[in-house]
C-alpha cells in the first residue's frame, strides 16, 4: 500500500525562504499503474474496465532555475531541480490539472524524473475522457501547500499560464482542501462517512467508542478512492513540523519538567502522536562510489571530511559526524531483468493464458502460473495476458526482496534488491505452444541474469526532514552521484485543546495544598477547606484556579457562574476553550451577561476578538460571537431561555469560547444565571 503523504510548507518554513514556485517543461509522461480498485458501482475508467486509465504517471522534465534572495534556502539564492521533493505538486501551466509527486527516481540541478499521482482521481473524474494529466510535452509550475491546504505560487509567472490556471488550481484544493480533509490510510479499513475515528495506544485507527473517546482523531468526511484510504476532518489541528515528537503513534505527548516533550504522564498532555514519521532516503545512483581524501561534503549544515576513498570510509565518516541527523549505510546493486522487444514470439509482450515458469532468486523459487487476463482481455481480447496480467500474478507470490514494474512502453521490468542471480525456467507453454521466457516467448525476460557486484551509498533520515547534500571541497556529490531528498514525512501530531483530555478532580485539605498541585487547564480541585469551614469547587484555567462551586453557592436556588478573563489568554492559535459550570437536568438558563471592562486590543489577524457560549456540541447555543463586543467597554447580554430537559440522565456542561485573536491587554467577564 502506497503511503500518503501529507506534506505542507510548514515542514522546512523560514521566514528568511521564499515559496518554492519553479517553472517545468514536462517532456514526457509515461503511465505508471491503472487504478488497481473496482468501487463495484460502475467505475469505467479502473484496471479491468473497458476503457482502464492510468492514475501515476511517469515524468521526465526539465527545471527552470528561480532566483530569489535568500540566503537560506539549500543553495543560496536560488531553487532548482534539487529542491523538488516528493510531497511536492505539479499543475500543468494551460489547465491547472493538479499530480502531487510520490516518488523521485533521479533529479539534478536542471532535470528531474519523478512518479506524479492523480490524488483521490480528482482529475479522472474531473474529464470526460477519464485523463487525469495534463497536456505533455508542455510546461507546468511545481509548488507546495501551506499547512491550511491551500497552494503558495508566488510569484506567478503570468508569462506561462493561462487565464484559467489559477482558478482551477484555487479551485482544487477548495473542493478536497487536505487540511480540512486529513488523508490516512489503513489496510480494508471498513470506516463509513460520520465515522468517529481514533488512535488507539497500538497506533492503529479505529471507530470510536465510550472508552476510546479521549484519543478522538476527527469525523471521517470522505471514504476511498479504494479500500485502504479515508479522510477525516480533524478536530483540531494536526501538526507536521516537529521531528522531536517522542513515542509511536497512539502515545500521548507531555510538557516535560524542563521544557522538553515526554512521553511520561507529568499531567500536561500536549500532542497525540497520530502517525509516525516516514523516513527519509537517498540512494547513489553509481555502484562503484569513490571519493578524493579531503575533500568535504556539507550534510544539514555539517560538514563532513572524507578520509579515503573506499565505501566503507566514507560511510564510517558520515556516521562519525552525528549532527547530520543521517545515517549511512551501503546498499547491494539490485539485479535487473527487463523484457528484449526482439524476442517477443507475437511480436509484442503477450500469450494465451495458461502458461507458467519457475522464477529462482535469492529468496527461493516460485511458480508464476498466469491464469487470468483481466487487462489483456479489455487491451487484446479474450483468453489474452499483457504484461499487467503478469507483473499481477508475481506481484501476488509476494517474492522477497524483488519487485517488478510494466514499463511505458510494455516491456517488463524485474528487479531483485539484494543483488542476487535470477534464473527463470520454463514449465507450462502457453495454447500456442510460447514459452513464457527465452528466445521467441511470451515475455521477452531473458532465462538467466547474473548477480551484481556493486553497492550504492544510502543516507536514511529516521524523522522524516529533509537531507540536504552540498560540495564544499571538491565534487563529492558528483562522485557519489547522489543529490538532495526530502522523501519522507515528519510525525504527525493533534494538538491537544481542552476537552480533548481527560481532566480530573483532586480532593485536598485546603488551599494550600490545592496550589501545590501540578495541574491543566480543565483540571478541578475540591477543597474541604477554602478557609471558612467550607468547602469549594475549583476549576483549574490554564494560568489560575478560578472558584466555580461553593458550600454556599449549593444550597442557592438561583445561581450565576461568573468566568473572569484577561488577556494575554491562552490555547492555540489564539482560541481557548473553558468550562463553565454542570447544570442538572430541569434547570433554565436565564440569561448570559458579558461585562467588559477593558476592550481587548492588540489582537493580530482579520476577524476581530469574539466570545460564544454553549455546549460541546453546539459552542454558540447561547450566545454568539455577534452579540458582544470585545473592543468595546459595557455590559451585553443574551437571553436564551433555555430548559434543559428533566428527561435527560447526565448534566449539561456548558463551555466559553473565546476567540481572542492573541490580545495582550483587555479584560471581560462572562456571566452565566440560571435556576
Amino acid at each position: 500500500m502506497a503511503e500518503v503523504y501529507n506534506k505542507n510548507a510548514t515542514s522546512v518554513l523560514d521566514i528568511y525562504k521564499p515559496a518554492k514556485v519553479l517553472q517545468l517543461s514536462v517532456q514526457s509522461a509515461t503511465g505508471e499503474k491503472y487504478w488497481p480498485h473496482n468501487d463495484g458501482e460502475g467505475d469505467p475508467w479502473w484496471t479491468s474496465s473497458s476503457s482502464p486509465k492510468f492514475y501515476q504517471y511517469k515524468l521526465v522534465m526539465t527545471v527552470t532555475e528561480y532566483s530569489h534572495g535568500s540566503h537560506k534556502t539549500r543553495e543560496h539564492k536560488k531553487y532548482n531541480g534539487l529542491d523538488i521533493t516528493v510531497g511536492d505538486w505539479i499543475a500543468g501551466s494551460q489547465d491547472g490539472r493538479c499530480m502531487q509527486i510520490i516518488s523521485i527516481s533521479s533529479k539534478s540541478a536542471t532535470s528531474v524524473t519523478c512518479i506524479v499521482e492523480d490524488v483521490l482521481r480528482y482529475n479522472t473524474f474531473r474529464s470526460s475522457t477519464g485523463s487525469p494529466i495534463f497536456s505533455v510535452p508542455g510546461t507546468a509550475l511545481l509548488f507546495t501547500l501551506n499547512e491550511k491546504g491551500k497552494p503558495i505560487i508566488d510569484p506567478l509567472p503570468a508569462s506561462v499560464v493561462s487565464t484559467d490556471f489559477y482558478p482551477n488550481v484555487t479551485s482544487r484544493f477548495e473542493y478536497f482542501n487536505p487540511a480540512e480533509n486529513y488523508r490516512l490510510e489503513k489496510t480494508a479499513h471498513g470506516f463509513a462517512r460520520g465515522d468517529v475515528i481514533v488512535v488507539t495506544q497500538s497506533g492503529t485507527y479505529q471507530k470510536a467508542n465510550a472508552s476510546t473517546m479521549s484519543r478522538t482523531i476527527g469525523v471521517v468526511s470522505v471514504v476511498g478512492p479504494g479500500p485502504n484510504q479515508f479522510a477525516v476532518m480533524p478536530q483540531n489541528r494536526i501538526i507536521d513540523f516537529n521531528p522531536a515528537l517522542p513515542g509511536t503513534a497512539g502515545s500521548y505527548i507531555y510538557a516535560d519538567t524542563d521544557g522538553d516533550l515526554t512521553t511520561t504522564d507529568t499531567g500536561k498532555v500536549i500532542f497525540l502522536k497520530i502517525k509516525d514519521s516516514l523516513p527519509s532516503n537517498v540512494t547513489s545512483t553509481d555502484a562503484t562510489i569513490t571519493a578524493t581524501a579531503g575533500d568535504v561534503i556539507e550534510i544539514n549544515n555539517v560538514n563532513v571530511t572524507l578520509t579515503g576513498g573506499n565505501a566503507s570510509t566514507i560511510i564510517s565518516d558520515i556516521n562519525n559526524a552525528t549532527t547530520t541527523l543521517v545515517t549511512a549505510s551501503s546498499l547491494p546493486e539490485p539485479t535487473t531483468v527487463q523484457s528484449n522487444t526482439g524476442t517477443y514470439n507475437y511480436g509484442l509482450l503477450g500469450g494465451y493464458i495458461p502458461f507458467s515458469a519457475n522464477i529462482t532468486t535469492g529468496s527461493g523459487t516460485y511458480l508464476i502460473n498466469v491464469t487470468t487476463a483481466p487487462s489483456g482481455n479489455a487491451q487484446y481480447g479474450a483468453g489474452i495476458a499483457n504484461g499487467t496480467d503478469i507483473k499481477s500474478t508475481i506481484d501476488a507470490l509476494s517474492i522477497p526482496n524483488f519487485s517488478v514494474s510494466v514499463l511505458g512502453s510494455g516491456e517488463l521490468k524485474l528487479s531483485e534488491a539484494s543483488g542476487n542471480a535470477v534464473t527463470i525456467t520454463n514449465v507450462t507453454n502457453d495454447t500456442g505452444g510460447t514459452p513464457f521466457a527465452g528466445a521467441s516467448s511470451v515475455s521477452g525476460l531473458p532465462a538467466s541474469t547474473s548477480a551484481t557486484t556493486g553497492s550504492y551509498l544510502h543516507l536514511t533520515r529516521a524523522d522524516g526532514g529533509p537531507i540536504d547534500i552540498e560540495d564544499t571541497t571538491g565534487t563529492p556529490t558528483q562522485d557519489f552521484a547522489i543529490y538532495s531528498a526530502h522523501n519522507g514525512q515528519y510525525p504527525l501530531g493533534l494538538y491537544i485543546e481542552h476537552g480533548v483530555r481527560s481532566g480530573g478532580i483532586t480532593i485536598v485539605a485546603n488551599i494550600s495544598a490545592r496550589d501545590g498541585l501540578t495541574s491543566q487547564g480543565g483540571d478541578m480541585a475540591y477543597v474541604t477547606d477554602a478557609g471558612d469551614g467550607e468547602w469549594a469547587l475549583f476549576v483549574y484555567t490554564g494560568s489560575a484556579w478560578s472558584e466555580v462551586g461553593n458550600q454556599d453557592s449549593a444550597a442557592t436556588d438561583a445561581q450565576t457562574i461568573t468566568l473572569d478573563f484577561t488577556a494575554p489568554g491562552s490555547g492555540f492559535g489564539g482560541v481557548e476553550t473553558q468550562d463553565l459550570a454542570n447544570i442538572s437536568p430541569g434547570a433554565r438558563i436565564i440569561d448570559i451577561g458579558i461585562d467588559v471592562t477593558t476592550g481587548l486590543s492588540n489582537w493580530t489577524g482579520a476577524s476581530a476578538p469574539t466570545v460564544e457560549v454553549g455546549t460541546a456540541s453546539d459552542l454558540d447555543q447561547f450566545l454568539t460571537g455577534d452579540e458582544s463586543d470585545l473592543e468595546t467597554a459595557g455590559d451585553y447580554t443574551a437571553n436564551p431561555n433555555y430548559l434543559y430537559p428533566a428527561t435527560q440522565t447526565n448534566d449539561l456542561s456548558l463551555k466559553a469560547r473565546i476567540y481572542h485573536r492573541g490580545a495582550t491587554a483587555g479584560a471581560f467577564s462572562i456571566r452565566v444565571t440560571y435556576v
